[in-house]
């Protein structure tokens, strides 16, 4: 009887980390393992593999290479971010506590240099990036997105408005983006993106720009922001009856603010009070309709991101302070999480295992697409 292995091996192979293992160990017993001699594409596979690694330009650098057989894995969850004026994406690695570098190809990479304020949201494998701000141009309603899958840029259908600092998220599939900057005006105005055309919905009840949104059972909630003032108010869109409706105020005025769902409540956290940023943080009770208070953290953020992952609330700031900070709901504490490097200010987007390819082993795609370096 022909051993199974002996015809599975050469598909096994491509699975295992050989990049991570000792060179001397692949020689020794893996390349001289009775199953991989006599197999022929596996033997070559190994052979390749320890040739790559005799050649250190194409081995693991701190921004990793397009091979996944040099790369740890990643956990099935992490956090994209982009630096404004910038032409970086970095993932967060949450279980090893580190940035690695995602590499672009056929991109807007020069572009993307020249774009400030704009607004990122993850659907399915894409980063969409809208509503950006042209260095000496002024707002845009341009919009791309980021194939994870073949690291490259596509420009969708632009907005019907040209703004900054508005609002985004994604419900039930669809792409919303609420309220924004416009010639020094704050709007009210709101489109929905459902696939590659946008349409208008309702106003909000208040022109907000810099305000923060998110979800939670099938509604989207948006909170605090500017108009000729910083807001406290706080309202919800309910897409089946295509209306906002305003909910109790928060404790504090906030703009710049980050918003999550999170235990399934609303948590509002950080921004400005319009004349000193915060620290503070105050979560939301749909059920009772009223605002608690959260346990401060321990630096002030402004106008930085903000995501859900691991069970803990991310807040990763970046124009001055380059902090990540943590919220454990087991403990009710924030705790600084890690220091790096990024310019300027940022997005963060939270990515889920099941929905993006991030390597060889995490997702529903062909084993042929991957994210580089990861």
């Amino acid at each position: 009887l022909i051993d199974p292995l002996h015809t599975t091996i050469s598909t096994l192979l491509p699975k295992v980390r050989l990049g991570l293992m000792d060179k001397s160990y692949i020689t020794d017993n893996v390349l001289n393992n009775d199953v991989v001699k006599t197999n022929p594409e596996a033997h070559l596979f190994v052979s390749k593999t320890l040739k790559v690694m005799s050649n250190p330009s194409l081995l693991c650098s701190e921004s990793g290479i397009n091979n996944t057989l040099f790369c740890r894995r990643l956990p099935k969850a992490v956090l994209l971010m982009v630096g404004l004026y910038s032409k970086t994406i970095k993932a967060f690695d949450y279980s090893t506590n580190s940035w690695i570098t995602v590499h672009t190809r056929h991109s807007l990479e020069d572009h993307m240099t020249r774009l400030g304020f704009y607004r990122t949201v993850f659907l399915d494998r894409y980063l969409y990036i809208l509503g950006d701000s042209l260095r000496l141009l002024g707002p845009s309603n341009r919009m791309w997105r980021f194939n994870l899958v073949t690291h490259t840029w596509q420009e969708m259908s632009p907005m019907h408005k040209s703004q900054t600092n508005m609002s985004v998220t994604v419900l039930k599939g669809r792409i919303y983006a609420m309220g924004g900057l416009r010639n020094h005006t704050s709007l009210r105005t709101a489109e929905r993106y459902q696939p590659n055309k946008w349409t208008f919905i309702a106003s909000m009840n208040e022109e907000r720009s810099n305000a923060s949104c998110t979800t939670l059972d099938n509604k989207i909630y948006i909170c605090g922001g500017q108009s000729n003032r910083v807001l406290n108010t706080a309202e919800y869109y309910n897409p089946d009856t295509n209306q906002w409706t305003l909910i109790t105020p928060m404790g504090t005025h906030r703009c710049g603010l980050g918003v999550v769902a999170y235990m399934g409540h609303i948590f509002a956290v950080g921004g400005s009070d319009g004349s000193r940023d915060l620290r503070s943080a105050e979560a939301y009770d749909p059920e009772t309709n009223t605002w608690y208070d959260v346990p401060e953290m321990v630096h002030t953020h402004w106008d930085f991101g903000i995501a859900v992952m691991d069970k803990r609330i991310f807040v990763v700031s970046c124009w001055e302070k380059k902090i990540v900070e943590c919220y454990d709901y087991t403990t009710n504490t924030w705790s600084v999480n890690e220091k790096f490097g990024l310019n300027r200010s940022c997005e963060a987007q939270y990515c889920k295992g099941q929905e993006v390819v991030m390597s060889h082993d995490t997702h529903q795609m062909s084993n042929e697409s991957t994210m580089t370096n990861v």
